[in-house]
């Protein structure tokens, strides 16, 4: 079973169940993200092991872009390198991971996301004949997919709210990024009014990045017993720098099931 949390430092940390005897040892990335410009074309990541046991490593290197419903899609990296791909984290100690930009900067923000994954190991125990046998138990692997950024010659962040709309009681929300570079939303609120103005629901659903010229959508559903009195809902979407907000005139025949 795999298993994908998003960091609230912006990391895409992935654990992977496997068949072993204890859990995997602690690891981390530091920093959570990092940015590149023509000024700055190489920068440096540190994996750190605070465990009690060696951490074996595999490093990859991807660029990153976002198809039409903002999933994220990886490709291979062309214009960018790396150092190591294969490591081992000493315990209690730490290792850089090297990387670099080789083309000259663009007019529009490059993404990609460096890979560090665990390579688990399987622990032996001898059992009371003296013979040496593969523990059986459960081990967590991580693997870290940390953003890199490689900033435009003019950045400029800017997006917003298209394409709202409602049936049978699902509102959805389009949040376009209309900028050069990416944004990172933080969440996105709908909130649902009377024609009197009083609230008769929110819901806020999770943010998450959205690269730059896509459109990436969000949806809530309405709850029945306050739906057929919504007179409009109000869409804000809350990024690190600034709130994109929109709103959707309701008509009682968007509640109809």
């Amino acid at each position: 079973m795999t298993r994908f949390v998003h960091g609230a430092l912006g990391g895409l940390l992935i654990l992977f169940l496997l068949s072993s005897p204890s859990l995997a040892s602690n690891f981390s990335i530091m920093p959570t993200s990092l940015e590149l410009s023509g000024s700055s074309k190489s920068g440096v990541f540190s994996v750190l092991n605070s465990g009690d046991e060696k951490l074996n490593c595999q490093v990859e290197l991807k660029e990153w872009n976002q198809d039409a419903d903002g999933k994220d899609v990886y490709t291979e990296a062309k214009d960018m390198v790396f150092f190591p791909k294969i490591m081992t984290v000493d315990p209690r100690s730490q290792r850089a991971v090297r990387v670099g930009v080789k083309g000259p900067q663009s007019l529009k923000e490059k993404t990609y996301r460096l890979f560090v994954e665990e390579i688990p190991s399987q622990k032996k125990i001898t059992d009371e004949k003296g013979v040496e046998k593969i523990a059986a138990g459960l081990t967590i692997a991580f693997r870290y997919a940390t953003p890199i950024f490689i900033k435009p010659q003019q950045p400029k962040e800017s997006a917003v709210i298209e394409h709202v709309e409602m049936s049978k009681g699902l509102v959805k929300a389009r949040i376009w990024n209309t900028g050069n570079v990416h944004i990172k939303l933080l969440n996105v609120t709908f909130l649902g009014k009377g024609a009197d103005g009083k609230e008769l629901f929110s819901k806020e659903v999770a943010g998450w990045y959205v690269l730059h010229g896509v459109a990436r959508p969000y949806e809530v559903t309405v709850p029945k017993e306050v739906c057929g009195d919504l007179a409009a809902v109000e869409i804000a979407a809350k990024s690190e720098n600034s709130t994109i907000n929109g709103t959707l005139n309701v008509q009682k025949t968007m509640c109809a099931q």
